[in-house]
């Protein structure tokens, strides 16, 4: 089972991160870059470099959630286009490298939309989840119930032979505090060993990130990389509505993802055969 934290790093994040290392778990965070008001992952002005570094340095799992949080089914291709590379610009000036997973804001990437074709064209995972818990209606100490419920509601009581892909935001307080210590001691009660999105779907950690040239930042290094002059370049991009671009140029280089196996078409952690991520991905994929 993966739990995935969608809309960081906010506010509450540090003390997600610590609950997560009080019980041993790795996580997926989806990082949003600027949105909700925080300013830019990679800015001056705040922390959030350093929470993303210690949540990797931890072991958790950075991916991508778009620059400013906007639905990808209700812009143009140049605006879905910026809102991707803005995210991948920030990453690389933070670690040197960005992630190869995306989850689309409000899960919502459709191929008349053109979103499918441009994510894929870019060498993305799209992940989907198969638990949502909604958290983001009951941040209320009395509402979060509500959230802990969908959970044991999705989740079979056969660890052995089932997987999921959960949903929650660390945006919300009542998430960090009650749902994602209730889910953690809850998937354990039932079996379920706890992961990466990556690790969950079989995918080599290797092929979670890819090498970027032009940044500031250090990271993992990935070998043949391939330089993409084309990628991305302000004549044929669209700045996103919410704060500013980060700094440097919009060139970045990448090494596409490794071929791996079929996708789980039911969004279960490595289906039935061991299925994980592959990188041509179609309507029915995470």
């Amino acid at each position: 089972m993966s739990l995935t934290f969608d809309d960081g790093p906010y506010e509450y994040t540090r003390q997600l991160l610590d609950t997560l290392d009080d019980y041993g778990v790795k996580a997926t965070f989806f990082i949003a870059g600027n949105n909700r008001g925080k300013g830019g992952i990679d800015g001056d002005g705040n922390d959030w470099k350093s929470v993303l570094r210690r949540m990797h340095s931890a072991g958790h799992q950075l991916a991508s959630h778009t620059w400013t949080h906007r639905n990808l089914n209700e812009v143009n291709r140049s605006v879905q286009k910026s809102e991707v590379i803005y995210n991948e610009m920030a990453f690389r000036n933070i670690f040197g490298w960005f992630p190869t997973y995306i989850r689309a804001p409000y899960l919502e990437c459709s191929a008349s939309s053109g979103c499918t074709d441009l994510l894929n064209t870019l060498g993305y995972h799209i992940i989907d989840s198969n638990i949502d818990t909604k958290d983001y209606e009951n941040d209320n100490p009395e509402l979060i119930k509500n959230s802990r419920d969908r959970f044991i509601a999705g989740v079979s009581s056969d660890a052995r032979s089932h997987g999921y892909i959960v949903l929650a935001h660390d945006v919300h307080y009542q998430t960090v505090v009650s749902l994602a210590p209730f889910m953690i001691e809850k998937a354990r009660e039932l079996g379920y060993r706890l992961v990466t999105v990556g690790e969950c779907l079989g995918d080599p950690k290797e092929n979670w990130y890819r090498q970027a040239s032009g940044g500031s930042g250090t990271g993992a290094s990935h070998e043949d990389t391939t330089m993409v002059t084309s990628r991305a370049n302000p004549s044929n991009t669209t700045k996103p509505s919410d704060g500013g671009a980060p700094s440097g140029t919009m060139t970045t280089s990448y090494a596409k993802p490794s071929k791996t196996g079929m996708v789980s078409k039911d969004k279960r952690c490595g289906g039935e055969q061991g299925q994980t991520c592959q990188f041509h991905l179609g309507s029915g994929a995470f």
